[in-house]
């Protein structure tokens, strides 16, 4: 008997003769492994790139606890049974409680023992959204929203990674708790293609890739001009990564004339012990409006300073160059207008060469194909290095920055996330820089690259985009990092390698986010000292007497 079938619920839909069979879920039979995995790769692959309601292996009690922390009545989800894998259970919320739906399969079809069969479970949840089910209780069953689990809003990051470390830390060998069951979720997809690759498999291709494994989408692959009419000569493992607009439907609205009490409930993460109020002395009409312009308060979203980011951003993540590539890198440099690079790795790691030196050496020049390259200049930082090239054809000429971070290593994560913001951060200085050039590009596009072009560039992609998705809209934005990746997984095959690069993503979010709200709440308590000395500066030379002349 599974532990989930007491909590399962009696459906009196269509075919109450269903029921019995519905209810007792050691009817179901446990497919063999094999079968399992076919399943889940077929069946789900669907709901895992166009849903949010999928949760892989979920026992009720959990399922519980997250439809009623982040639900409301009509939210709903579907899990992999704890007790049996490759079984299914739709949990509902209803009436201020949770019931749990067992989803039979039979003969390679779905149903609930309603009298419908379906051939996938998409296609079952689709009809229940337009046709309820009734328990027999007469509650309806309304699937009105999806819960999505990894779903969060920006300032609850601490949070989540709190939960997910206390999970990782209490069932060390089950891989399918924390941070390693959100990746695996993941993994699941790997090997489903949605996309095909034929180009990079070609004969006259293949020496172009730098792993037989890594190779771009036909769909999504950077296409080049050709050259001589060669059919070869319009290929490099490279991909085009756009965001969908990252949108947050559910941010708070709060009014312009907020007053300076509620300014404190902006301070995020503060300190739980109690704090005096911010402003101590009753201010006039006028400092108030001084005070609220001087704090900057987001009259959108009731954030704090939003910084200014790169607008219509795209990506190029490509392969690091082979020493047969390097013509075809730069033809695609300057066919995309790309004016800044971000290479993340170094050319030889371990031992092992990573990617050919492609760009000229301090002071000199290259030839790349019918493209000039010339050294202007270049500077070494802590973590990495930032070299200004001008390139040129036979009649313009345009100036392209690299950043090379040297401190990130292969398959890995770097030791401390601040390295890493940084370069982020003076990557997009320089794109915004550039966007305001009178010969600005017509498309932001940042080509990264590491040495695949997948795991430590997808990294770099996911936080990028989701760190201007919390510059743009706030603290109280919703971010998802496990839907970002899919995002990407959907555009470059295997984005983002392993487990430590999608533990780093949540990392550097929480610590660009600790280190904001501390910057803001120095920044508003010396705005704040200063309209206070004001006060009492005003105040003062208002009880000054004038003494007139004789």
């Amino acid at each position: 008997m599974s532990k989930d079938n007491p909590r399962l619920s009696r459906l009196g839909v269509l075919a109450p003769a269903a029921l019995s069979a519905c209810m007792d879920a050691s009817v179901l039979a446990v497919p063999a492994a094999g079968a399992i995995v076919s399943t889940v790769l077929k069946e789900l692959s669907k709901a895992f790139m166009l849903k949010k309601w999928f949760h892989g292996v979920m026992s009720a009690k959990e399922a519980e606890h997250l439809i009623m922390e982040k639900g409301k009545n009509g939210s709903f989800l579907v899990r992999e049974s704890q007790a049996h894998p490759g079984e299914f259970v739709l949990s509902v919320r209803v009436r201020g409680r949770v019931s749990h739906v067992m989803i039979r399969r039979q003969h390679n079809k779905y149903d609930v023992g309603s009298g419908e069969q379906f051939d996938d479970l998409v296609g079952l949840i689709e009809h229940f959204r337009s046709y309820p089910m009734i328990e027999t209780s007469g509650d309806v069953l309304r699937l009105l929203q999806p819960v999505s689990g990894t779903r969060l809003r920006a300032h609850d990051i601490d949070r989540k990674v709190q939960e997910m470390q206390e999970m990782e830390d209490y069932q060390k060998l089950d891989h399918k708790s924390g941070f390693d069951g959100e990746f695996q979720s993941l993994k699941m997809l790997e090997d489903r293609h949605v996309f095909t690759s034929h180009e990079g498999t070609r004969p006259e291709n293949t020496p172009k890739n730098r792993y037989r494994n890594i190779l771009p989408y036909d769909q999504t692959r950077v296409v080049l001009r050709r050259r001589d009419n060669r059919q070869d000569s319009d290929y490099i493992n490279a991909s085009y990564i756009r965001s969908s607009r990252l949108s947050d439907s559910s941010s708070s609205v709060q009014s312009s004339n907020e007053s300076l009490d509620s300014v404190k409930s902006l301070i995020i993460n503060s300190d739980t012990k109690k704090t005096p109020p911010l402003v101590t002395k009753s201010l006039s009409d006028e400092a108030l409006r001084e005070a609220k312009k001087s704090f900057k308060l987001d009259k959108i979203n009731g954030n704090l300073c939003r910084d200014v980011t790169v607008k219509n951003k795209a990506y190029i993540a490509a392969q690091g160059c082979l020493s047969n590539t390097k013509d075809d890198f730069w033809r695609m440099i300057w066919q995309e207008d790309v004016r800044v690079i971000a290479m993340i790795t170094n050319e030889v790691e371990n031992g092992k060469k990573k990617c050919e030196r492609y760009w000229p050496l301090s002071g000199h020049e290259e030839r790349f194909d019918g493209l000039t390259v010339k050294s202007i200049s270049e500077t070494h930082y802590e973590e990495y290095l930032l070299r200004e090239f001008d390139v040129c054809d036979d009649k313009n000429c345009r100036v392209v920055f690299q950043y090379q971070f040297t401190a990130w290593p292969d398959h890995g994560t770097p030791g401390d996330p601040d390295g890493v913001l940084s370069f982020i951060d003076d990557i997009n200085r320089r794109m915004i820089q550039n966007s305001q050039d009178t010969d600005a590009p017509e498309q932001n596009i940042l080509c990264v690259h590491c040495s695949a072009g997948v795991g430590r560039t997808g990294t770099f992609i996911v936080l990028d985009m989701l760190l201007d998705k919390i510059k743009t809209s706030g603290f109280n934005c919703d971010i998802d990092v496990h839907s970002t990746v899919k995002l990407v997984r959907a555009q470059r095959n295997g984005m983002v390698q392993n487990k430590m690069q999608y533990r780093f993503i949540y990392l550097a979010l929480q610590e660009f986010i600790d280190s904001r709200n501390l910057k803001l709440r120095k920044k508003m308590q010396v705005n704040i000292n200063i309209l206070c000395g004001a006060t009492d500066r005003l105040s003062s030379a208002s009880q000054l007497v004038k003494i007139p002349i004789s």
